[in-house]
């Protein structure tokens, strides 16, 4: 009998060390500060300094004392709904390191492009088309689309044309913002001003590329930069030109009644390109 009570005993000491030694522990821990913060980021395609320099700018404005706060007093599932409600985190996490240091981990949403609306109002988007806020704190150099109202539905098809363009040497070195008017009317804004580029939508794009090298080479160049306002490629196998100047044909005459003032005769994509290939091989 006496050898169960004695285990009892020492099983109820047992339990009162480990309990008291947590309540001290905890008390201890209490009274503990925090040290500093410790910011990681995951999978992050933004410039490192942006956007730790972002992360500070919002908790600068968090409206309680972090560094040197007693960490019982500081509530870390408020800090991460905090952090959270911005949209451009795809989730955040806060612990406490054992040197009493607070790590937050963010992973960053990655924009794609810029948007800048008809209503004035300008945005980031990213690969599956989720708008995040253009804070400056997280600014980033990215491609410019420009968007009518309503046209937020054809941003996919928008975005794989800026992807192609983007990831193209030629095309990139000509083309400085996108516009986007519908889905069939995707405009590429060229770094030479005068002019725009209708690509018509995402389909057939190395045709269209093949489109707009063509004209540059074989129209733009041979006729004057000034003379078209817009060159469309929408259009398989042809190249489309609307003159600057409406009020006369290519002639100098007055055009003819009921006359289409957009040049769908200019020679067939394949033919210029021919022709332009054999004039560079002698």
């Amino acid at each position: 009998m006496w050898k169960t009570a004695l285990k009892w005993i020492i099983c109820v000491m047992l339990l009162a060390y480990v309990a008291l030694a947590f309540a001290f522990g905890r008390q201890e821990n209490g009274m503990r500060k925090c040290t500093g913060i410790d910011l990681r980021i995951e999978g992050n395609t933004l410039p490192d300094s942006v956007l730790r320099q972002g992360v500070a700018s919002q908790l600068a404005r968090y409206g309680k004392p972090l560094k040197g706060e007693r960490l019982e007093r500081i509530d870390l599932q408020r800090l991460e709904n905090y952090l959270g409600q911005f949209s451009n985190f795809e989730w955040v996490e806060c612990s406490f390191d054992p040197d009493s240091r607070l790590r937050i981990t963010v992973s960053p949403i990655s924009p794609e492009v810029r948007v800048f609306a008809s209503d004035g109002k300008s945005y980031y988007i990213n690969r599956s088309g989720k708008r995040i806020d253009a804070d400056a704190e997280f600014y980033v150099d990215v491609p410019v689309l420009i968007a009518s109202r309503g046209t937020e539905e054809y941003f996919g098809s928008a975005l794989s044309v800026i992807r192609f363009v983007t990831s193209d040497s030629d095309l990139n070195s000509l083309i400085t913002a996108f516009k986007i008017d519908g889905p069939n009317d995707i405009i590429l804004i060229p770094r030479i001003q005068g002019h725009v580029i209708n690509f018509g939508d995402s389909t057939q794009r190395a045709e269209k590329k093949a489109a707009i090298m063509t004209a540059y080479r074989s129209i733009l160049d041979a006729r004057g930069w000034n003379t078209y306002d817009t060159v469309s490629v929408k259009f398989r196998g042809q190249i489309v030109a609307t003159r600057r100047d409406k009020s006369v044909n290519n002639h100098g005459s007055m055009p003819e009644e009921g006359e289409d003032l957009e040049e769908a005769t200019l020679p067939d994509v394949a033919e210029m390109t021919t022709e332009h290939s054999t004039e560079e091989n002698g």
